[in-house]
């Protein structure tokens, strides 16, 4: 039995492995020298397991180095039910299940119960003793300490004197701190009065959860687990034809549906409990026959859907959310899909020999193309699946690597009554490699739990399936619905205009413009008219900090100002750290939006919008701005620009702060460099930096309270380079496809494939919550661009590798409201753009 991820089953088939026989040692004897019988004493070796059988009885003991607690008694009825499965080998001295579903295993015969069985330790409640005894269960039965780098002995030092005399309380948190160092769904240790601890890792959903800070203690956390898997099944759905998702009649656990180019869409998100809930008996017979119901609802269930899969043409299957199950009914599904039987795989002890795991054939597979959609949420039994299919030669796993926790999951007892299940089983692939902890491997990268995937209205891992099956996109837009989609938002939400750009595959595929550049001229937006992009200004900083193949990890050249912090201390900070916004420089909002200024006058832009003489002078120097922001003694300077270094706080004052390196390494305006070394390789005319001359840029605007667009001067701010680019939606596009496509239309020259690869983050996994792992490029799994906000302006790009699409948005409006602050009405307007993104990106996966 695999346990269920997302709500774990503290009883439950693994009570199988636990089960005891209960017979007189002397009357074992005279029967065995009778006739073989199955009463008597059972050992399960390597499990901790002892069963005592008698007519009348079932004992269920486990036990370690430490001492025996009897897991459970059960009487006659259970072991009537129990015993016609049995069966002896010939000798007497093995006794298994006549038909095994893979739950039971082998069990060796003992001439009487282990001495510590005699007096087991049950109702000890003292807590030093019961972790004596929860350790020596890990560190006799637990097979991965090593693979986890695990320090157990180490542990036991650390945490042995803290369980003397510690109450209730302190036991689970001490316990909680132990089990969350594994990072093992299925090592669980919970009561049935108190909280249930487990060791799950950081991956998939989990990932994402705390990632966007919605988890909190473990109950609230599964709580969030279980919305985000809703929010995320919805989005899938959203993307099937009609009818949409239906369910067999079989088992509503199976669902179905149907995506664009005859491609049939399966979804399994478990592997029991495929017609029943689990039953509420530990009684080994009852999860027996569960077991074995599951895997004819299974067969059922695929059966009936023969039909449905012939008509169609491809299969994706989907076990993203699969939470485990029953190995067994994992390879009777996947049998399915095999026409020849082979050996998928094998599982053993960590002493001991390996078995072989083996898929059987069907005698009317599907063998048509099938891709395998998985990741960090596929656990336990959905990872065996996982790794049968990945053996089927029409199968491609599209994905993440799996949770890592393929074992079954062992239960056994503590004497205080709580229950623990750990991980005691090494599973591996065909070749000999372990997948405990490193999960089964995706054949096709694409991350399958993104934020951003939802916002655009997109599932990335099945793109990329849908691509390799080379079906048509799901739910794409044609270029007339973008256009129209531009219109309406445009109108709805008062912008002036917008323009937008789509790339595929390296290359600028579609252009898109509504609007007006300037009301008073009526001259209209274009592909091709400059708008300020704000803060994707800053990418071009990490791009030169990669091209001038700069050691990320040194300080930075000499100032032309000291840096120092308000505890004394020099403020010293790395490129890496400037360009991951972990320097612990922090902006103010109130200095940064006085420091943004008229280019005519250079008149505080915000005193002007207010009518106020709040701000004073801005300082249109970037290097005296920052030398007053971060030199004591300046004029913007305070404590709280600055934190501790190494945690990720965006900040525009330290994106300045590496422009100003970048000067002093080259020897030249910023500007200068960049339009000599980017734009002008790009060929981006319509790209630069606005010093008098704005040239046609789109004049930018604000809605006012009555309704109306206010036109803007034309200005600029003391963090300049931070985000004061201008550039056009082809442009920008044209730089986005030479930057992030692994096969650009034009590169950049100079830009060597290793730093263009640590410049975008990708040369390492994801972290969900490190939003800039690269340099100054925001990543989202398989996404990198940016975004920007400014006053009158707003802009998006983003490229996707795993599917080779991507687009821009500039607008020369936005949703904040600023003479008129309204959060509901800025709420929608986000939610709205972020629409019109969406159906920019859906067009773009459609072309070519």
């Amino acid at each position: 039995m695999k346990r269920l991820y997302i709500k774990p089953i503290l009883t439950g088939c693994c009570a199988l492995a636990l089960l005891s026989g209960c017979y007189d040692h002397e009357k074992t004897k005279a029967l065995l020298a009778e006739k073989p019988t199955v009463h008597g004493f059972w050992q399960k070796t390597g499990y901790g397991t002892v069963w005592q059988l008698e007519k009348n009885r079932l004992q269920i003991f486990n036990l370690n180095k430490f001492g025996c607690v009897r897991q459970a008694d059960h009487p006659a009825a259970e072991v009537q039910a129990l015993t016609p499965q049995l069966q002896l080998s010939a000798d007497g001295k093995d006794l298994s299940l006549a038909q095994d579903p893979g739950l039971f295993g082998q069990f060796q015969r003992l001439q009487q119960l282990p001495a510590s069985c005699l007096q087991p330790l049950n109702g000890e409640q003292d807590s030093a003793k019961n972790f004596e005894f929860f350790w020596q269960d890990i560190q006799q039965y637990y097979a991965f300490t090593a693979e986890r780098q695990l320090n157990w002995e180490q542990l036991y030092r650390d945490y042995q004197p803290k369980f003397a005399n510690a109450s209730t309380e302190q036991q689970q948190q001490y316990y909680q701190e132990i089990v969350a160092r594994f990072g093992d769904a299925h090592l669980v240790l919970g009561s049935a009065d108190g909280p249930s601890l487990q060791g799950y890792a950081r991956r998939g959903l989990f990932a994402q959860v705390e990632a966007d800070g919605a988890a909190g203690d473990s109950e609230s956390l599964f709580g969030q687990l279980e919305l985000y898997h809703q929010l995320l099944q919805q989005q899938t759905d959203a993307l099937l034809l009609t009818p949409g998702l239906q369910q067999t009649k079989a088992s509503a656990t199976l669902q179905y549906g149907m995506l664009p180019g005859g491609i049939g869409y399966l979804r399994l998100n478990q592997l029991s409990a495929l017609s029943q809930p689990d039953p509420t008996s530990t009684a080994p017979s009852v999860w027996l026959q569960f077991a074995k119901d599951d895997i004819n609802t299974a067969a059922a269930a695929m059966q009936e859907l023969q039909p449905w899969l012939a008509q169609t043409k491809g299969l994706v299957l989907d076990l993203r959310f699969n939470q485990g199950g029953f190995d067994a009914v994992a390879l009777k599904i996947a049998s399915q899909f095999n026409a020849e039987a082979r050996v998928i795989g094998s599982k053993g002890l960590r002493s001991g020999s390996q078995h072989q795991i083996k898929l059987p054939a069907s005698n009317t597979p599907y063998l048509k193309p099938l891709q395998v959609l998985a990741g960090g949420s596929t656990v336990s039994a959905g990872e065996v699946m996982t790794l049968a299919l990945q053996n089927l030669p029409q199968a491609t796993i599209v994905g993440e690597p799996t949770h890592g926790s393929l074992s079954d999951a062992l239960m056994h007892q503590l004497p205080n009554g709580w229950t623990l299940t750990l991980s005691n089983e090494r599973y591996q692939d065909p070749t000999g490699q372990l997948l405990e902890v490193q999960g089964v491997l995706p054949d096709v990268p694409a991350y399958p739990y993104l934020s951003l995937d939802s916002a655009l209205q997109s599932v990335s891992a099945l793109d990329r399936a849908l691509q390799l099956l080379q079906a048509p996109a799901a739910q794409s837009a044609s270029a007339s619905e973008v256009q129209n989609t531009l219109r309406q938002f445009r109108q709805q939400y008062n912008q002036p205009g917008l323009a937008a750009a789509v790339v595929r595959k390296g290359k600028v595929v579609a252009t898109f413009a509504d609007g007006l550049a300037d009301i008073e001229t009526k001259t209209a937006m274009t592909a091709d008219t400059p708008t300020l992009v704000a803060s994707i200004s800053k990418t071009l900083l990490g791009t030169a900090i990669g091209k001038l193949n700069i050691a990320v990890n040194n300080p930075l050249p000499a100032l032309p100002f000291f840096l120092q912090r308000p505890d004394g201390q020099s403020l010293n900070p790395s490129w890496l750290q400037l360009a991951q916004h972990q320097s612990g420089i922090i902006d103010q909002d109130s200095t940064l939006f006085c420091a943004i200024y008229s280019a005519e006058d250079g008149v505080s832009l915000l005193d002007q919008l207010r009518g106020t003489n709040q701000c004073g002078t801005p300082e249109p120097s970037h290097q005296r701005f920052l030398a007053g922001y971060l030199q004591a003694g300046g004029a913007w300077y305070q404590p709280q620009n600055f934190a501790a270094a190494g945690v990720e706080n965006y900040s525009n004052v330290g994106a300045e702060l590496a422009s100003v390196a970048l000067e002093q390494l080259t020897a030249e305006p910023f500007a200068q460099w960049s339009e000599r070394e980017i734009l002008t390789p790009l060929q981006l005319h319509n790209t630069f930096w606005p010093q008098q001359d704005f040239r046609n840029a789109a004049t930018l605007y604000l809605p006012t309270p009555e309704g109306e667009l206010m036109p803007l001067p034309r200005y600029a701010s003391s963090d300049y380079y931070a985000g004061m680019l201008h550039s056009s939606a082809r442009d920008l596009a044209t730089y986005l496809a030479a930057i992030a496509s692994e096969t650009p239309a034009q590169a950049l020259p100079g830009l060597s494939q290793t730093r263009r690869q640590q410049m975008l983050g990708w040369d390492q996994p994801y972290a969900p919550g490190q939003d800039f792992p690269g340099w100054f490029w925001q990543r989202s799994g398989d996404y990198v661009g940016h975004n920007g906000l400014f006053v009158g302006a707003s802009s998006m790009m983003y490229y996707n590798k795993a599917t080779e699409t991507g687009f821009v948005l500039l607008l020369n409006g936005d949703g904040q409201y600023w003479l008129a602050p309204d959060e509901s009405k800025s709420q929608a307007w986000q939610q709205a753009m972020l629409q019109v993104a969406a159906r920019l990106y859906r067009h773009g996966l459609q072309l070519d």
